[in-house]
């Protein structure tokens, strides 16, 4: 099952109970250990094969009197029942005696159009035969019996099983007493499983199994079944079953045949006619110990081999989709974003942290490793985006807003990939007021008093603070009954005349507990779980065209090693991976020997849809005419702003003397280090912007490209490659270059002219991404026929910087207008005590502090307070 965790649906307890068979076998002539013998339970997939010593080992095995199986070619095959008790451990002595050589002719063909009645029944289209011409037939004792090379193997794609029919040394009329051997077929989806379960659950029911299941206990009404004499009287069921001798079993005793009427939930009616030889001995689980006592015609009587269930099979209680939608929801993670600020201005630093809230709190370490946060703009377009590292349940990061964006009502959206299978409206989406730098919001609005909750707290160590003073805080968390509590927090302080405290209506108290929120009743894991960076790709062989594959895949530094399938139109994903930045892999077909063969390129990553609602957060504002936000150097850096995305025709930037020389020769541009904003913008896309003439960028749009000479229209055509380190890359230009973290760059090399070095792919040109640290000799030491391609992990974390006006080397001359005054995403209290304490200085405006702590406790409850502390000159 292609990217699809395993599911156990557990629908009710089990009626069957377990044992254990352990056994060696032998040849009964020279009493040497036989290895690969077939050893089974009939009619159930319980199976294991004898190893070299002969020895052989079958777990979970039914309790009652159930038949053990053992063939191997060129023995007799050894059948024989045996009482199993519940929780005991079995250990047999067992030989097979060779089998005479005797000559076998094909079946006529009105027996094989018997055998195939038998077997198929009415599902004929629905069935195939592996291997039909190994059967044959032996003339024994004047009896025509069957001869087979090998089992009968039959797939029956209604059911989803693979059947093995051992039909050697069996009466041609005994075909129904052969034993089998039941496997499960490999669905394409999950989907299928599903109609599977349905269509299993179909033949059970209305079967004899769930006839005699409901008798025994006691609700054959309740299970649509209703029972008349010979006379049309309706028969009493408590005179058809008595007490057995055997423990576990009741006696069944139909002396005249009865008539036994099933009505299925969509109205049609069954009948079946039963009557019992002697008495049979039943259990809860609706097997007999000696099925042929019981003679039966009609509807429970014509049903095919082929579509008879294993004896163990246990249908699934009520509607089959709604178990699996219930199973499913313990993988639902639901995702809350605490931000410093409830606005921002272009420029600024949106700092967050992410709480996921686990509908399986045991799974909190066992499912994605991996969120995506995106800002998206008011035409709900992608701005910013990255992929961040889950730890025990929580991320957190920053975005820095370019300065050219316009003002509007954001989004802020935090999903898994694993989210995505419950729908669009379970994905967290934040609406962020961005401003216009020249705007004021209206004071009014403000909601200055402080708030708590019963469990958390937060005190001072003073009432009243000077400007640059040290302020303490300490936080307390504590249960409904007093007793402290671990938690894990996040603080924010910022300046409350620079940040007016306007009202939130998304917080941690109503957005990170389960709601009936509309989730979409999931069955199959579309969306699979990312247990680490992964990345998805295509493989073509060396004519171009889509093949499946074996692909070794390795991670040079650390190495790793993984392999990948892919699918018959060459497509294949991979996950697990643990690196920040980028790293280098190198890619393998199974084909390949001395020399490489065929080619895989990297997809782009898929986004969830923009389905979610939008709406104008109200905020009154005031243009001032003068700028209302004074970036911190302790913030962002001076030089990182950005610029719009426009084409410039403007000088050319002088290239370096001492510059290296390219596979594709000399390059038309060159931005290096100096010239490329590094700082902590996290999206090397909007380095390019205004630099290179003649190069066209537009974040909006997600588009980079060259205008053509003789005109101004942007000529994309398939965008210009991307290369780092000279390794090219697969993906669009934008996406492969908005993924690279700009500090581990040391230089962009630019080249507008069609490059025949890289064939089709460089026909629009081709930008080169150097790296800082590049990629060692070592990572080359690899076997030739390897490709190697950068693939990009986890965006790191920056540290939240202010100053410290106790060390004396901090610079005192500079002003400090921080609006985010501190914050701080990796607060955890002490188990012991229920409380942390946290330090910072204020900075030059006086005014109020508003302080909000947000975070989960160890006993899974949210938990916030909101607190403010007087700065004064």
């Amino acid at each position: 099952m292609k990217h699809l965790l395993t599911i156990i649906l557990a629908a009710h307890l089990s009626v069957f109970a377990h044992a254990q068979i352990t056994g060696i076998i032998t040849d009964s002539k020279t009493g040497k250990p036989l290895t690969g013998v077939e050893v089974f339970i009939n009619k159930t997939a319980t199976a294991a094969l004898s190893d070299q010593a002969g020895q052989f080992k079958l777990e979970n095995v039914l309790t009652g009197f159930p038949e053990i199986v053992l063939y191997k070619k060129g023995y007799s095959m050894y059948r024989s029942s045996m009482k199993i008790q519940a929780g005991r451990a079995y250990n047999l002595k067992l030989s097979l005696t060779a089998a005479k050589k005797k000559k076998a002719v094909k079946l006529t063909e009105q027996e094989r159009a018997e055998l195939k009645k038998d077997l198929m029944g009415q599902e004929a289209n629905a069935v195939t035969v592996d291997n039909e011409d190994d059967i044959g037939v032996v003339t024994d004792e004047d009896h025509r019996v069957f001869s087979a090379k090998s089992p009968l193997i039959i797939e029956n794609e209604t059911t989803g099983y693979r059947l093995k029919y051992y039909l050697t040394e069996l009466p041609l009329h005994e075909v129904a007493q052969a034993p089998v051997q039941y496997g499960l077929l490999t669905p394409n989806d999950m989907q299928q499983t599903i109609t599977w379960d349905k269509d299993r659950k179909n033949y059970f029911q209305g079967s004899v199994r769930h006839w005699l299941m409901a008798l025994v206990a006691g609700q054959p009404k309740e299970e649509g079944y209703s029972m008349k004499d010979e006379k049309g009287d309706e028969v009493d069921m408590n005179t058809l079953l008595s007490t057995s001798s055997l423990a576990g079993y009741s006696k069944l005793d139909i002396g005249k045949p009865i008539t036994i009427v099933y009505k299925r939930e969509n109205g049609s009616i069954e009948t079946s006619h039963v009557v019992t030889n002697s008495p049979v001995n039943v259990d809860a689980a609706g097997i007999l110990i000696t099925p042929k006592a019981l003679a039966m015609t009609g509807h429970m009587a014509n049903v095919s081999l082929a579509d008879q269930l294993p004896i163990d099979y246990q249908p699934i209680a009520g509607d089959v989709e709604a178990a699996y939608a219930q199973t499913m929801e313990r993988f639902y993670e639901k995702i809350y974003v605490h931000t410093d600020k409830p606005y921002y201005y272009p420029g600024e630093p949106m700092w967050f942290k992410g709480y996921i809230h686990y509908k399986e709190p045991a799974w909190r370490d066992s499912l994605s490793k991996v969120v995506y946060v995106e800002l998206i703009n008011p035409k709900k377009e992608i701005t910013l985006t990255k992929a961040l590292k889950i730890d025990s349940g929580f991320f957190h990061n920053d975005f820095i807003l370019p300065d050219t964006l316009k003002e509007g009502t954001y989004y802020l959206r935090a999903y898994t990939n694993l989210n995505r299978n419950f729908g669009d409206s379970t994905l967290f989406v934040k609406p962020i007021p961005i401003l216009n730098i020249t705007d004021k919001v209206d004071r009014t609005q403000g909601k200055m008093e402080a708030t708590e909750n019963s469990l958390l707290a937060i005190t001072s160590d003073k009432k009243v603070y000077k400007t640059r003073e040290r302020i303490t805080l300490t936080l307390i968390v504590k249960g409904k009954e007093g007793n402290p509590l671990a938690a894990s927090l996040s603080v924010s302080v910022t300046d409350a005349v620079q940040v007016v405290p306007i009202a939130e209506p998304i917080t941690i108290l109503n957005s990170y507990p389960f709601e009936k929120e509309k989730q979409i009743k999931a069955t199959e894991l579309k969306y699979p779980v990312e247990y680490g960076v992964g990345f998805r790709g295509k493989f073509v062989n060396d004519k171009g065209k889509p093949e499946k594959a074996t692909l070794t895949i390795l991670q040079m530094k650390p190495r790793n090693m993984m392999l990948a399938e892919t699918d018959g139109q060459g497509f294949f994903s991979t996950t697990g991976f643990d690196f920040y930045d980028s790293a280098t892999f190198s890619f393998k077909a199974d084909k390949a020997k001395d020399y490489p063969y065929g080619k895989v390129g990297l997809l782009p990553r898929g986004f969830a849809p923009m389905g979610f609602k939008t709406g104008n957060v109200n905020l009154s504002v005031q243009n001032t005419q003068s700028q209302q936000r004074i970036i911190s150097e302790y913030e962002v850096s001076r030089d990182t702003r950005l610029l719009e995305a426009v084409e410039i025709k403007g000088r050319r930037i002088e290239e370096p003397v001492d510059r290296v020389q390219r596979p594709y020769g000399k390059a038309d541009f060159i931005l290096t280090e100096e010239l490329i904003d590094d700082k902590g913008y996290g999206n090397l896309v909007y380095s390019l912007v205004g630099k290179v003439a003649g190069l066209i960028v537009v974040p909006e749009s997600r588009s980079i490209g060259f205008s053509r000479a003789g005109g101004q229209s942007i000529n994309f055509g398939g965008g210009p490659l991307v290369t780092i380190d000279d390794v090219p890359m697969g993906g669009s230009a934008y996406d492969v270059i908005s993924a690279i973290n700009p500090s581990s760059v040391k230089s962009i090399e630019i080249t507008r002219r069609i490059n025949v070095l890289y064939g089709s792919l460089g026909a629009n040109g081709v930008i080169g991404i150097y790296l800082k640290q590049g990629i060692s000799d070592e990572d080359f030491n690899i076997a030739p026929n390897f490709q190697l391609l950068r693939i990009q992990g986890y965006s790191p974390s920056r540290l939240f910087r202010y100053p410290d006006y106790g060390d004396p080397r901090t610079d005192t001359t500079s002003a400090d207008y921080r609006s985010t005054i501190y914050w701080n995403p990796e607060i955890v209290t002490d188990s012991k005590t229920g409380t942390a304490t946290v330090s910072f200085y204020a900075a030059d405006l006086p005014g109020r502090y508003r302080v909000v702590a947000e975070g989960v406790a160890r006993n899974g409850e949210p938990v916030r307070c909101v607190y403010f502390v007087e700065v004064v000159d």
